[in-house]
């Protein structure tokens, strides 16, 4: 569970050198698969209620425009709601109610009706909740995503990696960033460039798409 508020700096393990992802509205791939959520979080601040609920599978972008909403109201975004204590999300609810905050945004890929919440008073309140739905990416949206994925790992690969990749792996967007983390540090490992060659040597070794 990833909670931001305000401004406060998130604490990071740094891990690579991989720089953090840009979120911002500008950046967010829009197709018709999150069209209309992208249109709901914008209109902050007329939100049909003080506080919204995002529901979508990983890799859709929940986590995308809670950052970058965050960023221009300063209200509270918190991800993978369904694993925040209940007393602390009923307290964040009302704040948000009573105009206390500027605004609260939840996100997770799980309704609330499998929260397995026990607070009576917070099942209310999330049942009320308007939810903005996100879907998992079509083909209009997971070329650009792919080779976002790549540059965010200092990959600029030519298009025929790309075209090989969405044809040939899995097209979940969490599995394209497992596979294209495979692929970068096999890459630098080999001292070689992406190719759509390399790239079905990495896929034949991990994934066993060819038996």
């Amino acid at each position: 569970m990833m909670s931001r508020i305000g401004q406060i700096p998130r604490v990071q393990i740094p891990m690579d050198l991989i720089p953090d992802p840009d979120f911002t509205f500008d950046s967010f791939i829009q197709a018709p698969s999150n069209q209309g959520a992208l249109n709901v979080v914008q209109a902050w601040p007329a939100w049909p209620a003080p506080a919204v609920l995002l529901l979508g599978p990983e890799g859709t972008g929940k986590t995308h425009l809670g950052e970058a909403w965050l960023a221009q109201s300063h209200g509270i975004f918190i991800d993978d709601a369904h694993t925040c204590p209940e007393e602390d999300l009923f307290a964040f609810i009302n704040r948000a109610l009573r105009g206390e905050i500027p605004g609260l945004l939840l996100a997770s890929r799980v309704p609330p009706s499998d929260w397995g919440v026990s607070l009576p008073d917070l099942r209310s309140r999330l049942s009320a909740m308007p939810k903005i739905e996100l879907f998992e990416p079509d083909d209009e949206s997971l070329r650009p995503i792919t080779r976002i994925l790549f540059e965010r790992r200092g990959r600029d690969v030519p298009s025929d990696v790309i075209d090989y990749l969405l044809r040939y792996s899995d097209r979940s967007v969490p599995a394209l960033r497992n596979i294209i983390r495979e692929i970068d540090e096999a890459a630098s490992s080999a001292k070689v460039d992406v190719t759509k060659v390399f790239t079905g040597k990495v896929l034949r070794e991990n994934m066993d798409l060819f038996d």
